[in-house]
């Protein structure tokens, strides 16, 4: 895993690749484990609860190599290393929280708008109870994704890529995700994860 922490403190450094973001705080999730079964069995329970497409992959491949006894397969290269413009709204359980967020927003304003005229409130209040279900309905509740998550605060690509550098420990199975950005957008994705 250290290994791979310095090829991905290296790729953050390498001033050569496109779309290089604005802000260089990063949220670094990662999965490590001794063998393959282990990490595939890591990596259910956050693909279950937030696909992300890389984990997934890092899931299928080490889930295939537990199951072979010998490997058949191409040695897998993995994936290159590109900067990927991704929307808060890709991650499901983040869109989850902000579609309870409009919901609560929609409820209060709903309230607001209710008036104390008599004819008014005895026609709604069918109504009124019917949506008060429905709005109660969209509580969401962040639940515990067993990815090992770390906030890294930095100002430049290379203290980025030297935070990430350290990071690692010697378990030859394991998976990383960096999202790098703005530390509100960061914190946001922390909360649900």
């Amino acid at each position: 895993m250290q290994v791979g922490a310095q090829l991905l403190a290296s790729a953050i450094k390498d001033d050569s690749r496109t779309d290089k973001p604005a802000s260089y705080g990063g949220l670094l999730l990662s999965v490590s484990a001794t063998d393959p079964a282990t990490l595939a069995s890591k990596l259910e329970s956050i693909n279950e609860y937030c696909p992300i497409p890389e984990f997934i992959a890092c899931a299928q491949y080490a889930k295939s190599q537990s199951t072979l006894e010998q490997t058949q397969l191409e040695t897998y290269g993995g994936q290159s290393i590109e900067w990927q413009i991704n929307t808060l709204q890709n991650l499901l359980p983040l869109r989850e929280q902000l579609i309870a967020d409009e919901l609560a927003t929609v409820n209060n304003s709903g309230k607001q708008l209710i008036t104390t005229i008599d004819d008014a409130l005895t026609q709604t209040a069918e109504l009124k109870t019917a949506r008060d279900e429905r709005l109660n309905q969209a509580q969401f509740t962040a639940q515990s994704s067993g990815v090992d998550v770390q906030l890294i605060t930095a100002g430049t690509a290379k203290q980025l890529a030297d935070s990430v550098a350290n990071k690692g420990n010697d378990h030859s199975h394991w998976a990383m995700c960096l999202f790098i950005g703005e530390q509100g957008e960061l914190n946001q994705i922390k909360e649900v994860l």
